[in-house]
């Protein structure tokens, strides 16, 4: 594995063909998650991921489309088409010294974006072979109730953050489907900003999930470039 702690030297003679891209966020995570909550897990599990496919591993995005967490102060945001444009010339950078097989690891789910994005830049660039891992449909517990730090979420922080999980969780799911979050803010939802019932949660659970999600990850890629490679 290398990446972005690496020198010139180590990167220019490794001939490195394989990129990972870990996209986070700067988003609230309700009275007892850190505003860094997505840019932390997706880190870890990118980097395990680089190292079991010995890729180069670039510096997590940190900054994502989440301004449906507008009105809790702290939150950052960046407009799709902002997140659009910086995804491009990121994979342009690294398409250009030859490095064309890159891969998204998406740790948001508000980066509707990214699909799209994909598939633009694929079709553009002949060469180009770049693919998204998306957790928010690789892992059961990130979906049904569980959307916004909840069991899940905190789950993992406990694994591998514990010294940033605060007391006071709140239980809390609105009555009413995840796609009310494309027409109103999720503060009018959820006064706390959960979604998800984070009292359940456990350490055990965070490793079981991460192990996981890493897992999944390496077997997805492996067989997406064994697909695209064959046609």
């Amino acid at each position: 594995m290398l990446s972005y702690e690496n020198t010139y030297r180590e990167v220019s003679d490794s001939r490195v063909e394989l990129a990972i891209l870990p996209v986070g966020s700067n988003e609230q995570h309700s009275l007892h998650l850190p505003y860094c909550t997505d840019t932390d897990i997706i880190f870890a599990v990118a980097r395990e991921v680089a190292k079991k496919l010995d890729a180069f591993l670039l510096p997590c995005l940190s900054y994502s489309s989440s301004i449906e967490h507008k009105g809790f102060v702290g939150s950052v945001w960046l407009k799709p088409n902002t997140l659009r444009l910086v995804i491009r010339d990121i994979v342009k950078s690294l398409y250009i010294h030859g490095i064309h097989k890159i891969i998204l690891m998406n740790g948001h789910g508000g980066n509707f974006i990214l699909k799209p994005t994909i598939r633009e830049l694929n079709f553009q660039h002949r060469k180009l072979k770049l693919i998204m891992v998306d957790f928010g449909f690789m892992v059961s517990g990130s979906e049904g109730s569980e959307i916004h730090s909840g069991e899940f979420e905190t789950s993992l922080m406990l694994y591998l953050r514990p010294e940033l999980v605060k007391k006071g969780m709140v239980d809390y799911i609105p009555e009413i489907p995840r796609e009310f979050l494309d027409y109103v803010e999720l503060k009018r939802l959820s006064e706390n900003g959960v979604w998800g019932y984070p009292s359940k949660a456990s350490k055990q659970n965070g490793e079981k999930y991460f192990s996981e999600l890493v897992e999944k990850a390496v077997t997805y890629i492996k067989r997406a470039y064994e697909i695209i490679d064959s046609l």
